[in-house]
């Protein structure tokens, strides 16, 4: 016997790349059609400014409902993000790296409170203290390695800003006993210019002397070798054995000069996790060894260290504290190509038939062009586990 098979709906697709939707010039856009596929998806409804029958949002959309019915997914609020993030890419034709960027990606760079102005993040309350996610490098696109959450209040005031700028922000109101800048105080500024400096390549000379006024955010990468050493010596204080682990890092110093302004360094930034007592919780020490580096002998101290190291140095001693089992379990070393994977592809034309519904995105201003060029890499990762927050550190200079 015969038989045939028909579709159930004859004008709907299968899979989201089985057809395109038409974009306003009257091409094909696969981009926009599956993100209103993800939408009906999760069952959920676009804006309704991507709603009209020509939008490529709208046409993945019935046909993304038409294919699921009731067969869909139940929507989180990390699953709402991701897709808010991809359709805003689209709009500002600014590129999105679909593989690693995923709803359990955005659950695991969602901190408790923001990190610059440590006030306790909200969500979908229309609140300036709403939590947003933010690309410290406005020249790259949406990709893991250089995202972070902050509240909606910093991400604004920021704008496009980069470190440089915002340091001089910080400057300024301190000079002239300003109270803030942008809802901002001086205070947030030098967090949010630490912050920016992270996944930025900068000059060792420029970085050296800084002081690391904020911990890198859950998953992201060090693109700068001496802020990967501030980081390495104030994390070694949040574990146990510090003492052990302490005296070996300073047998990695270039020389004894090096090796006696380490252990005065870290003589004092032990002083200052001692005063904020073994009890307490981890976000409080979080914050008291943050603070610790606005403390004029710890910056003094850390001066007298820096200028007796090389960008080569610091490699150096990152590398071989990896290797030696000195930074925990769950460190390992990522190439230049897998450290900044996603960040710069092929930039993406601006959706056509709502391309002005897109917020506009301020002119990118690079940190210093000849400071383009890292060595190697490496990023923090925190997945959530149940009952408990485990931290992985993963290095990859």
């Amino acid at each position: 016997m015969t038989q045939i098979a028909l579709p159930l709906f004859p004008n709907a697709p299968q899979q989201p790349g089985d057809c395109a939707a038409l974009d306003g010039s009257g091409g094909f856009d696969a981009t926009g059609f599956e993100i209103g596929w993800d939408f009906a998806h999760h069952r959920l409804t676009p804006p309704a400014d991507h709603l009209h029958g020509a939008h490529p949002v709208r046409q993945g959309w019935e046909a993304g409902r038409a294919a699921f019915g009731a067969r869909t997914l139940q929507p989180s609020r990390h699953v709402r993000q991701w897709l808010e993030l991809r359709l805003r890419a689209w709009l500002e034709g600014v590129p999105f790296e679909g593989v690693m960027l995923t709803p359990r990606y955005f659950a695991q760079i969602e901190p408790l409170q923001c990190p610059v102005t440590r006030e306790v993040l909200t969500h979908g309350a229309e609140l300036p203290t709403d939590a947003v996610v933010m690309r410290l490098d406005p020249a790259a696109g949406y990709a893991a390695g250089h995202l972070v959450t902050v509240s909606r209040r910093v991400a604004q005031a920021r704008g496009a800003a980069d470190a440089a700028q915002a340091m001089d922000i910080a400057r300024r109101l301190r000079k002239e006993e300003l109270q803030a800048f942008g809802g901002l105080e001086a205070v947030h500024w030098e967090r949010l210019a630490g912050l920016l400096s992270l996944a930025v390549a900068v000059p060792h000379e420029r970085l050296a002397v800084h002081p690391l006024r904020v911990l890198p955010p859950n998953r992201v990468r060090l693109l700068n070798p001496v802020q990967a050493l501030q980081v390495i010596l104030t994390q070694l204080f949040t574990g146990e054995a510090y003492a052990r682990r302490m005296t070996t890092l300073g047998t990695l110093m270039p020389d004894a000069d090096a090796r006696r302004c380490y252990f005065m360094f870290m003589n004092a930034m032990l002083a200052r996790r001692l005063s904020a007592g073994w009890a307490c919780d981890r976000q409080r020490v979080r914050t008291a060894l943050e603070d610790a580096w606005a403390h004029p002998v710890i910056q003094r101290r850390w001066e007298q260290l820096a200028l007796r190291l090389t960008r080569a140095a610091c490699e150096r001693i990152v590398r071989l504290a990896a290797q030696r089992g000195l930074l925990g379990a769950g460190w390992r070393w990522l190439d230049d190509d897998a450290a900044t994977e996603g960040w710069r592809p092929a930039p993406q034309q601006p959706a056509g038939p709502q391309a002005g519904a897109a917020l506009p995105l301020p002119p990118a201003q690079p940190l210093d062009a000849g400071g383009a060029v890292s060595l190697r890499r490496w990023r923090r990762v925190q997945p959530a586990v149940s009952g408990l927050q485990a931290e992985v550190l993963a290095l990859a200079f």
